[in-house]
């Protein structure tokens, strides 16, 4: 295995042996860098202070990734224009914020057997918000929801 030291410089091929007396021998660890390498990479390094830099670096990494949540819009189907049009405004942010938005329509008592009005108001509400359905409109129970991810452009795509 080729080892390294804590300065950086190589040491060349050792034996498993030897390079395990090193890391007695220099009071730190011996730790595996590549083990797919053939012969695979060692170094020399405190294990905790090697641990420690990696959660640190992956936590920097984690820091400048934003993910996108998943916000949910519930709507009735006697909902009034005004409140439609101010949910259909909220998740209109929600998606430029670069959320999905799940669009859930609740159908309550007799509204039970008319489904079909509760899969229109999902189509007029994607239709007012402008946005493209990423999983498409389904029943559970009393429930219909869909899921929406912001309208890319044709012009977008060419690119």
């Amino acid at each position: 295995m080729i080892v390294i030291d804590q300065d950086g410089q190589s040491l060349g091929v050792l034996s498993r042996d030897q390079a395990l007396y090193l890391a007695y021998d220099s009071g730190v660890d011996l730790v595996e860098v590549s083990g797919k390498a053939v012969p695979p990479v060692t170094k020399l390094i405190d294990s905790g202070k090697y641990q420690y830099e990696i959660q640190k670096r992956e936590a920097k990494q984690q820091a400048h990734q934003k993910t996108g949540e998943l916000k949910e819009i519930r709507l009735g189907l006697k909902i009034d224009n005004h409140d439609f049009d101010t949910k259909a405004k909220k998740s209109q942010s929600f998606l430029d914020d670069g959320n999905k938005v799940r669009v859930t329509v609740v159908l309550r008592g007799r509204e039970n057997i008319f489904p079909e009005r509760g899969y229109a108001m999902i189509v007029r509400f994607v239709e007012k918000v402008g946005a493209r359905i990423d999983q498409e409109p389904n029943k559970m129970g009393n429930r219909i929801s869909a899921t929406l991810v912001k309208q890319t452009h044709a012009k977008d795509k060419d690119i």
